[in-house]
């Protein structure tokens, strides 16, 4: 049976649970247990856990199956890596480390491409905001002039579900306190809604596997946020891909056409619509959730048989 790693980030071993939220271990069970049917053993492992040295995971979580428990093991060689770790430099060294003795999917390349909102700005700049490098409160200083909207949005480099991200008043922007490099844009009015979708504030992901798109949802923000991410405290709509406003297509296209080199890739693209129902790309992200929602669960063995199928091609290929 062949072994598929997913990575996670930073855990104490001796204090690690496989999941403290009973939500999130029911998607990986079932996804688990779904891989085990087609003769695939998944596992569990912060990068933390690998031993540079013997090249090997020295510890990992599996689950046993329907009615089982998970299993902690040791000593694990897989066959091929899914990476599920946050953007950061450290991170990213390390897995480089790893990735000299292992496969990973997504590829690094693509995972650093993609995860920096700087980068993508500038690859997709036909519908993303003008973005400004700032380190320090001197340089948004300068920036500000270049900035036409009331209000100006502030975003990490490469955090990812809203950390870190401030939308702040131009009147106040400049005493705010910057302690890291940043991108500095303007505000996207949202509150238009997405056309013949929604009415209100929002943003709109797509997932996709390849050049498939899986499936499609609205994250509107909680009252008195701007913020729709779903660990902000957003809510989810699912959105059938047929009434996905025709205006994206030339952006879905030119996505696959400019990943085109990236094969297999796994990944998601968020957009605002403003009120001249004009979308604006606010971010891509490489490693969409495997955690799925109640109102996602219709499209959740849809996307775990196109994870799959990628597992299986992938693990062919390194025979």
């Amino acid at each position: 049976m062949k072994k598929v790693m997913i990575l996670f980030g930073k855990s104490n071993w001796e204090k690690a649970k496989p999941f403290s939220n009973k939500d999130y271990q029911y998607s990986y069970e079932y996804f688990y247990s779904l891989c085990k049917k087609n003769k695939i053993q998944m596992y569990r492992a912060s990068y933390e856990w690998y031993d540079y040295k013997k090249q090997l995971f020295k510890y990992a979580w599996i689950y046993e199956g329907a009615g089982g428990k998970w299993k902690r093991v040791f000593n694990i060689k897989p066959n091929l890596i899914y990476d599920k770790t946050k953007a950061r430099l450290e991170v990213y060294h390390k897995k480089e480390l790893i990735s000299e003795h292992y496969s990973f999917i997504n590829d690094l390349g693509f995972t650093r491409l993609i995860d920096d909102k700087f980068i993508t700005s500038l690859l997709f700049a036909q519908w993303s905001k003008k973005s400004w490098l700032i380190k320090n409160q001197s340089e948004l200083r300068e920036v500000l002039p270049k900035l036409k909207s009331t209000k100006i949005v502030l975003k990490p480099l490469s955090e990812s579900g809203g950390k870190d991200v401030q939308i702040i008043d131009r009147k106040t922007a400049a005493k705010i306190k910057i302690e890291k490099e940043n991108i500095a844009q303007e505000f996207i009015d949202s509150s238009h809604g997405v056309p013949d979708v929604s009415k209100g504030m929002h943003d709109l992901r797509l997932v996709f596997v390849n050049d498939k798109l899986i499936y499609a949802y609205i994250r509107e923000p909680k009252e008195g946020s701007f913020l729709a991410n779903l660990a902000q405290g957003g809510s989810l709509i699912i959105v059938p891909k047929e009434k996905l406003p025709k205006s994206l297509r030339p952006i879905i296209t030119y996505a696959n056409e400019v990943f085109a080199t990236f094969e297999p890739r796994i990944y998601s693209i968020d957009f605002m619509f403003d009120e001249n129902k004009r979308p604006w790309i606010v971010e891509l992200n490489s490693m969409p959730g495997l955690f799925f929602t109640p109102e996602e669960k219709p499209y959740m063995l849809e996307m775990y048989k196109e994870l799959l199928a990628v597992f299986e091609k992938s693990l062919k290929k390194l025979k």
